[in-house]
């Protein structure tokens, strides 16, 4: 497949997620093609004077990621896919490319827009369940495979397991040590208040080195607003030069795991009450988070809105830590639960339950979404 091809196929349902701009291509100085997303996409040799997204990556890599062989978030992670412009954008390059290899487009989403939240079986679930008012601490060594997928999985109870991650190379590498593994891998940060742009693109991203960001994570820069959280390097893949550094949780099979994601913070990163779409087993490798969980049946209590038309990913309006019960007044009757992880704690944090993170200390987590097909 020639790359005009494979760049026509990129962008033929680009606009089933929303995406509208510019985005171009560097291959080499002398080669490069700019893609206009719409219906159709125009593509055209050479560069464009204004584009919104510039990427450069070899031709290799984009026909690999387009066969399905190259993951565009690890190219960019290990420094293959140099990204510039408007980054915001750029984080939908995932769905944009799932979108190209389903070859079907999909339901149109309008990018940053709010949509109707459906309900889910995890609600019905929840709700036939007396009300959970304690998140138990049960260690690694009492919680076998058996233990929880009886006791746990089917009801989707949330759960902690403590001296969970005893095996990772990564939870017993001092910082300093591990920085030698991060040396030459970049991440995108969130910047200015990115707590009022909930899984908005609108938010200021920003492409960092992973090992100067760590190094910064102790005295960190002041924020250009007093009032915004620090910057975080929240929700990237965990790059393939680390994943040998930690573990898959033996609680579910290999196959049914998304690649893992890696978070990265100071004190006081913030992210605000929201639900998945799946399964989520939560590791605290460095320092501490806190979190505030609901369960899935509050929905209508929490100001809830979807990302997607059918839902998804799931935000909400509601704050537990300054709860406006003359806005939300049913909220009064949401039993909110108060977690906090420490290093080498794994949180079982199962489909649809509400939950709300913020880092207590300087925090490394990483974190493993599963496909577990749990549901009606």
């Amino acid at each position: 497949m020639d790359l005009q091809t494979s760049l026509t196929k990129l962008f033929a349902n680009a606009g089933a997620v929303g995406v509208q701009g510019i985005f171009q291509f560097v291959f080499s100085p002398q080669h490069a093609y700019w893609c206009e997303a719409g219906d159709p996409p125009r593509i055209e040799p050479g560069r464009h004077a204004a584009p919104d997204v510039t990427l450069e990556v070899s031709q290799q890599d984009l026909l690999g990621i387009m066969a399905g062989s190259a993951n565009v978030e690890e190219l960019f992670a290990s420094g293959r896919l140099k990204i510039g412009g408007n980054l915001g954008l750029a984080t939908l390059l995932p769905q944009i490319i799932d979108q190209a290899r389903r070859g079907v487009a999909a339901q149109k989403t309008e990018m940053n827009q709010r949509y109707a939240t459906p309900p889910r079986y995890s609600e019905r679930l929840s709700a036939s369940q007396p009300p959970l008012t304690v998140v138990q601490r049960i260690p690694a060594a009492q919680m076998s495979v058996e233990r929880f997928r009886r006791d746990y999985l089917p009801n989707g109870t949330p759960l902690v397991i403590s001296d969970a991650l005893r095996e990772w190379k990564l939870f017993n590498l001092d910082r300093q040590a591990s920085l030698v593994h991060f040396a030459e891998l970049q991440g995108i940060t969130r910047h200015g208040d990115y707590v009022k742009k909930t899984f908005s693109t609108d938010r200021d991203f920003r492409s960092t080195s992973m090992a100067d960001f760590i190094h910064s994570l102790d005295n960190p820069p002041p924020p250009s607003d007093a009032s915004a959280p620090p910057a975080y390097m929240g929700n990237n893949i965990v790059p393939a030069q680390l994943l040998e550094l930690i573990q898959h949780p033996p609680y579910f099979e290999r196959s049914l795991y998304i690649a893992p994601r890696i978070w990265i913070g100071p004190k006081g990163t913030l992210t605000p009450l929201h639900r998945d779409d799946t399964d989520n087993l939560f590791a605290q490798v460095w320092g501490h988070k806190s979190f505030i969980l609901a369960a899935p049946h509050h929905r209508p209590a929490l100001g809830t809105w979807s990302t997607a038309p059918k839902g998804g990913l799931d935000g909400c309006d509601f704050n537990p830590d300054a709860p406006d019960y003359q806005r939300f007044p049913d909220a009064r009757a949401v039993t909110f639960l108060r977690v906090l992880l420490e290093a080498g704690d794994l949180l079982f944090l199962p489909e649809g339950w509400f939950h709300q993170v913020e880092s207590v200390s300087t925090s490394l987590s990483v974190n493993f979404w599963v496909n577990s097909g749990r549901g009606g």
